[in-house]
C-alpha cells in the first residue's frame, strides 16, 4: 500500500476504535470504512491486535526527548508542558486501549511492548540521566516505578480528580510525589 493509502486505512481504524471500541471493532467494519478487502487486512496484519497496533504506531509518534535536559527540574518543566498537548480524544483513546488490554491479554501484551514500554523507558531514562549528573541516587527499580506512576497519572488523573490534566497539575505531581520519592533512599535493607 502507498503511504497515503496506509494513512487513510489507519485513520479509519483509529476512528472506528473511538466509535465502537476495541471489542466491537471488526475487520469487516475496517474494510468497509477504508474501502479495502478483509482478506488484505488479514494478509497484511494477521489479527485485530496487529492491525490496531499498526494503526496506533503509524507514523511512529516521536517521543519527547527529555534526556537532553541539563537538570531534573528542567526535564520536569518540559514534561509538564507536554501534558498540555494531550487532547480529550487522546484521553478517550487511552481509556479504550487500557480497557481492551484488560479484556484481551494478547492485545495487552502487544500494547505494553509496542506503546507503553517505550514511554516508560523514556521516562526512566530521565531519572537515570539525573543520577548520572549526581542529582539523585541511582535506584533503577524506583525509576521504573516512578515512570509507571507518571504514566498512570497521565491516564487517570482527569477521571479520578474531575479536574483537567494540565501543566499545573503535572508540576504538582512532580513537586509533591516524584521529587520527594527521588530524594528518599532507604538503605536499611542493604
Amino acid at each position: 500500500m502507498s503511504p497515503e493509502r496506509l494513512t487513510e486505512l489507519f485513520d479509519a481504524v483509529r476512528a472506528l476504535l473511538l466509535e465502537a471500541g476495541y471489542e466491537r471493532l471488526t475487520f469487516d467494519a475496517v474494510a468497509a470504512r477504508a474501502r479495502t478487502s478483509k482478506a488484505t487486512l488479514y494478509r497484511l496484519w494477521g489479527s485485530k491486535a496487529g492491525l490496531v497496533i499498526a494503526a496506533l504506531t503509524h507514523p511512529r509518534p516521536a517521543l519527547p526527548d527529555y534526556t537532553g535536559a541539563t537538570s531534573l527540574d528542567e526535564a520536569f518543566a518540559q514534561m509538564a508542558a507536554w501534558a498540555d498537548r494531550a487532547s480529550a480524544r487522546d484521553l478517550r483513546m487511552g481509556f479504550m486501549l487500557l480497557h481492551a488490554a484488560s479484556t484481551d491479554p494478547d492485545f495487552g501484551s502487544v500494547l505494553r511492548k509496542e506503546i507503553i514500554a517505550p514511554i516508560v523507558d523514556e521516562l526512566a531514562a530521565v531519572f537515570e540521566a539525573a543520577a548520572d549528573r549526581g542529582e539523585v541516587v541511582r535506584d533503577s527499580p524506583l525509576f521504573q516505578r516512578l515512570a509507571y506512576l507518571i504514566l498512570a497519572d497521565l491516564a487517570f488523573f482527569p477521571l479520578i480528580s474531575g479536574r483537567e490534566d494540565n501543566a499545573a497539575s503535572r508540576r504538582e505531581l512532580f513537586r509533591t510525589i516524584v521529587r520527594p520519592a527521588l530524594t528518599f533512599t532507604d538503605h536499611s535493607n542493604d
